[in-house]
Order: structure tokens, then sequence, then C-alpha cells
């Protein structure tokens, strides 16, 4: 699985923590009242930025287990009060959960993780009769303000990018991922709930993500549309980006009574 460094999952939190759906988040703490102590599994955490968003609307009682493939990060996520850590290559084992997981949680994982992946996990979370909340998957939207030439050949330059290799199980779902994942789990009898959870971002506030973003992208895309092209629309879009949108699908399943 690719890896992120702690700079730059800093630098997003702020954008991901306003942009999670609230209803979903409750709604999954209000699942977790009924248990004592329940026990959230997070994949892929990072340096626990996930766990810092749920934590408000779950019971004071959650206890944590955050999975990572990157210890320097888990190691930032590890430093919290009362929360256990574990390093997991989750490309060999989508379920680093324990019997007594209550919830598995992830945040901007399965966009990175290929359908035959997707399906696996869904297998496991299935066999376990365990509730997924899974938030700010990358589903294929981007809107640029002002609109710009160029805008729609990245756009489009960047989803096919986007199913790439990214480390989990093989080529990757990418924006298909959102679909894909509430798919398997219908397939399997789970109740799936969807909501959009966007990134807005907007000048001054997010210029710095921005910025980083756009280059990014630049950067990925010169394989794909030429050096000299995406270079040009980088520097253009840097000199005049008043407005980001970046499409994201958070998800809340819960699996058949039974």
């Amino acid at each position: 699985m690719s890896g992120f460094s702690a700079d730059w999952l800093a630098l997003r939190e702020p954008a991901d923590s306003r942009s999670r759906s609230r209803d979903l988040i409750d709604r999954a703490g209000a699942m977790l009242a009924q248990h004592t102590a329940p026990l959230v599994c997070d994949l892929g955490s990072g340096t626990g930025a996930g766990m810092r968003a749920f934590a408000p609307s779950f019971p004071k009682d959650t206890q944590w287990l955050l999975t990572d493939h990157d210890p320097e990060t888990l190691a930032i996520a590890g430093a919290a009060k009362g929360v256990k850590t574990a390093l997991a290559d989750l490309s060999a084992d989508p379920a680093p959960w324990p019997e007594a997981c209550r919830l598995v949680t992830a945040t901007a994982l399965f966009d990175l993780a290929a359908p035959e992946w997707i399906n696996k996990l869904a297998d496991r979370l299935a066999e376990d009769k365990l509730p997924v909340l899974a938030c700010l998957t990358y589903d294929g939207r981007l809107g640029f303000a002002p609109a710009m030439g160029g805008d729609a050949a990245l756009s489009a330059a960047f989803n096919r990018h986007q199913r790439g290799d990214k480390g989990l199980g093989g080529p990757a779902a990418g924006p298909g991922a959102a679909v894909a994942l509430a798919r398997a789990l219908s397939a399997r009898g789970y109740k799936v709930q969807m909501e959009d959870s966007a990134w807005r971002l907007q000048a001054p506030r997010d210029t710095l993500l921005m910025k980083e973003l756009i280059r990014g992208w630049s950067d990925a895309m010169k394989g794909l549309v030429g050096d000299e092209v995406a270079q040009r629309w980088c520097d253009m879009r840097l000199a005049n980006t008043t407005r980001l949108t970046i499409g994201h699908t958070d998800i809340f399943a819960t699996p058949p009574k039974g």
C-alpha cells in the first residue's frame, strides 16, 4: 500500500474533519452505545486522524485499535492515551481485527484498493457480522474555479492514474471504489447508507493544501499527458485557483440481523 507522510496527513486533516458525514458518524456512535467499552479497529489509521474525528460521537469508553503498515505514523497515533496500535499489512490480510471488535473504520482507503481486495474485505466483515464506517473514499469528481483550459483532460488523466496499482491487491478501484464497496456489502445482506463528503476547498483558508494537491497531480500526470502540458496546467492553476472541489463518499453499513 502506498505510504503517506505525517506532514501530508496533518495538512489534509482539517479538510477531512469538515467533510466527513456527521450523520453517519453519529449513527455509528449510537450503534456502539449498545455495547460496553466497544472496540473499534481503524484500518490504515496513519497518525490517528480518523479516531480523532470519530471520538466525539462515539461512547466515552470506546477502545481503539489503530492499524497501519507505517511504523512512524503509527507511533504518532499510539501516543494518544489508552490507544493500542498494530503494524498490519492490509495487502496480505484485509481483516486485522480481533474477535472483540464491534466496528471497523477507515478513512481515504478504499479508492486505493483493488475490487478483488474490496470483495475479500466484505467477505471477512460478513463472516464476523461487523459494521463498517468508511469515510472520504474518492469518487472521481473534480471541480476547479475559475475553470480553465486543460481541466477536463487533467481530471480524466488523474482518474485513470487512480486506477493504477496502489499496493492493495492490484489495479485500484479508484473513482469506482465507493460504489464497489456498497455493492459488495449489499450483496452480502448489509444495509448500506451513503453520504456526500466532498472536500470544498477555498483560498485563503486552504491555499497550502490546494497547492500541494495541484503540484502532486501535475507530477503524477506527466507520464499520461506529457511533461510540458502537465507543467503548463500546474503553473496556471497555482496562479489562479480560488476554489477546488474533490468528490468523496462516506459509507456506513450494518450487517443483516440474525
